[in-house]
């Protein structure tokens, strides 16, 4: 990167420099903006510094964490000024309402709050007797709170990156208004496109498939099920969810594919489908990874209306820091990252690496052509799964040991299942009730199944997905910007840059693997954060016992299996064995076959029964009970209660409705206390509430030491051999 690629150099340096501010927080983006300028300064005054490429990264880098500290609290004041308060708001709905995790949500733009005229964004959960569309008028009595966590890839940061600034769920019982009403704007007939595209492949196709058509083309997760988005995650395609490159390209080139079949000139078929790529960023609702994508299709056919042939890095650079310019926490985006890096890899690696496989096969006579084919697709996925590993990891934690192979497997049906797809359904939203669009419909419906196959089977292998230390994530990530530092002031060349790729890539694996090694002859006891209730995953050199099934989802307590290398438990204690807790526990028997099972007497629930048969024992109990794993672990269940001993050190779990006077007194004094709602008469040394965040406030009043999942992450207790201990929170 030089200075023939200006925005290349200031768009890269202030997305990066903006993702560094959002981890540091506004208390901290000033004061290094302040400092990277006097480095400017410094750089100026030195006569070898004068000219390179220093002075303007550092001054791009100084204006974003200052654009930061000055935009930032603009976006999180009105949701911090409303936080934990009630309070009868007017807005109109930005989108129809749609179902996630059990719930309906809806972006609801705010104009009025108690009378005061505002304008900001709100998360709404609503009712299930709340029915909308985009463009109508709401008015009601609403909770607001601000979304969980702080500085970093937090929760709250995401939603600040999409122009939201708190969330709030509507009082049902209160009065509330929805008002309809016609499209009056441009960006709401984009929404009304939008919803009517979502039908169209809900008209086509079965319900599953349709969920992740919708989510592939247009970004549109509501219609996947939590077990599959986390089975992208696991294998690496994450980046597939969001509206990208992918999705741009498709538009763009079946417009121009499809006009100058029908002999427009060819400028004026870029126009055309100038026009379809803005449309289709409308309807993904410029959303910063559409936008960045839109922006780049947009240069590379205003090069051909212009008969110029547009730079890819510099349209990058400037599609980033158009997206930064405008949101001070685009940064802060996942898939805009995601988005980003896996376009730069494509960019930089692709082609070369192509071309040096091409080079291995140039003798052969015959297959070349082949050979190229597969050759592309290889470059294509090991570069779009180097360059997103590090925005995985430091996002989710944890990178994936198959990704590659996800990547090489799933590229190409997911590229046909988008163009089909897209031909479908519009083919469906311009002759409804006809068979016009089933010829795509179908194969795509195939694809479909065949990319979820893929997804569902490489996340089931061992060790798919690997954690790794987000303390190492940042050292590496600050020892490759090193390295990269002293190629720019060594002088650029490619054995100097192979080298720091290749030193980059051993640094990164040697972390991964020695992470690995430091958690052997570990017990590991992870508090799962699935609400009240418990959900414990205990682990020890890939074995694993789990205590408790409650809470609203397995998908943490599953996540935390796969990421120990869990193939099947040791066993399984379940505190009832009916409703909600037995639901989920057959749920995770059915990934994680166990050889014990231990739960109370009496009517076994008829998913769990179902579920039976591949249990090597059950162990009913009425009063008291026992497991182990290996010689280190004992767990003893005794009314209603369980008692883990680790070498040692005892852990109490205490679901809902456990009275301490009920339990043996030696255990009302453990090393810890796993709580599901406050209990009287625990004396713990540390204490982990397993808790909504609603129901924690009363809960931690008294308790010198005390920590709550409440929806911030899982909550692990960490204890060695030698009786060290230690928590985590893996977010």
């Amino acid at each position: 990167m030089d200075m023939r690629r200006p925005f290349a150099l200031v768009g890269f340096t202030y997305l990066l420099a903006q993702v560094a501010a959002v981890f540091l927080g506004t208390a901290w983006a000033l004061p290094v903006a302040c400092v990277l300028l006097l480095l400017m300064g410094v750089t100026l005054l030195l006569p070898r510094l004068r000219l390179s490429i220093f002075p303007v990264a550092l001054c791009a880098a100084s204006m974003a964490f200052g654009g930061f500290a000055a935009l930032a609290p603009a976006v999180t004041a009105p949701g911090e000024a409303l936080d934990n308060t009630d309070a009868t708001i007017s807005g109109t709905f930005v989108e129809a309402p749609y179902r996630s995790y059990d719930n309906r949500y809806c972006t609801v733009q705010v104009d009025n709050v108690d009378g005061k005229p505002v304008d900001f964004r709100i998360r709404l959960s609503l009712p299930e007797s709340v029915v909308g569309k985009a463009g109508d008028r709401l008015e009601g009595k609403v909770h607001v709170y601000l979304p969980r966590g702080g500085d970093g890839f937090s929760s709250r940061n995401y939603y600040a990156s999409q122009g939201i600034a708190a969330c709030a769920y509507l009082y049902s019982y209160e009065p509330y208004t929805v008002v309809p009403q016609e499209p009056a704007s441009f960006s709401h007939w984009m929404q009304e496109l939008r919803a009517s595209l979502g039908k169209a492949v809900e008209a086509i196709l079965p319900e599953e498939e349709a969920g992740l058509l919708k989510g592939i083309l247009m970004g549109d997760s509501s219609g996947i099920s939590p077990e599959l988005t986390a089975d992208f995650r696991t294998v690496g395609l994450s980046h597939v969810m969001s509206v990208s490159g992918l999705h741009m390209t498709t538009v763009a080139n079946l417009l121009l594919a499809s006009l100058l079949a029908l002999r427009v000139p060819r400028k004026g078929s870029a126009a055309i489908a100038s026009v379809g790529v803005l449309l289709f960023m409308v309807v993904a609702d410029f959303v910063p990874s559409a936008t960045r994508s839109g922006i780049m299709c947009l240069l590379y056919l205003t090069g051909t209306l212009l008969s110029r042939r547009a730079d890819s890095l510099n349209s990058l650079g400037l599609a980033v820091w158009v997206l930064c310019l405008t949101s001070p926490y685009a940064g802060a985006d996942v898939g805009l990252l995601l988005s980003f890096s896996a376009t730069l890899g494509l960019i930089l690696c692709s082609n070369p690496l192509t071309a040096w496989l091409d080079a291995r096969v140039s003798g052969f006579k015959y297959g070349k052509r082949l050979f190229h084919a597969v050759h592309l697709v290889l470059a294509t996925s090991v570069s779009a799964t180097l360059f997103t590993l590090p925005v995985i990891a430091l996002t989710f934690r944890s990178v994936s040991a198959v990704g590659l192979l996800a990547n090489l497997l799933a590229l190409w049906p997911t590229t046909l299942l988008l163009q089909l797809g897209l031909g479908a359904a519009f083919l469906q939203l311009l002759l409804p009730g006809t068979l016009a669009a089933m010829p795509l419909a179908i194969p795509a419906g195939w694809l479909a199944k065949l990319v979820e196959g893929i997804v569902h089977l490489l996340a089931q292998v061992p060790y798919a997905s690997l954690p790794v230390s987000m303390g190492f994530m940042l050292l590496w990530i600050a020892a490759v910007l090193i390295l990269l530092a002293v190629c720019v002031w060594m002088g650029p060349s490619k054995p100097l840059l192979r080298t720091a790729a290749w030193l980059s890539c051993i640094l990164l694996l040697a972390g991964i693997f020695s992470y690995q090694v430091s958690r052997r002859d570990i017990t590991r006891i992870a508090v799962a954060d699935v609400g009240s209730g418990l959900s414990v995953a205990v682990t020890r050199n890939g074995h694993a016992l789990v205590v408790g099934c409650e809470g609203y989802s397995t998908q943490s307590l599953e996540n935390e299996l796969q990421g120990r290398g869990v193939q099947s438990l040791d066993g399984m204690l379940l505190f009832t064995h009916f409703g909600e807790e037995a639901h989920n526990a057959a749920e995770v028997l059915e990934d994680y076959p166990a050889d014990r099972l231990v739960l109370p007497s009496g009517y076994m629930d008829d998913f769990l029964q179902a579920e039976a048969a591949e249990i090597g024992e059950t162990h009913p109990y009425r009063e008291a009970a026992k497991l182990t794993l290996g010689s280190a672990i004992s767990v003893e269940m005794v009314n209603g209660a369980a008692l883990l001993n680790a070498n040692g050190v005892t852990v109490l779990f205490c679901p809902a409705g456990v009275q301490a006077e009920n339990l043996p007194e030696a255990w009302r004094s453990p090393h810890f206390a796993v709580l599901a709602q406050d209990v009287e008469g625990i004396e713990a040394e540390y204490t982990v509430l397993s808790m909504d965040e609603s129901d924690v406030g009363d809960a931690v009043a008294g308790r010198q030491q005390v920590t709550a999942t409440a929806g911030l992450g899982t909550v692990a207790i960490e204890i060695t051999d030698g009786q060290t201990c230690r928590i985590r929170r893996d977010a």
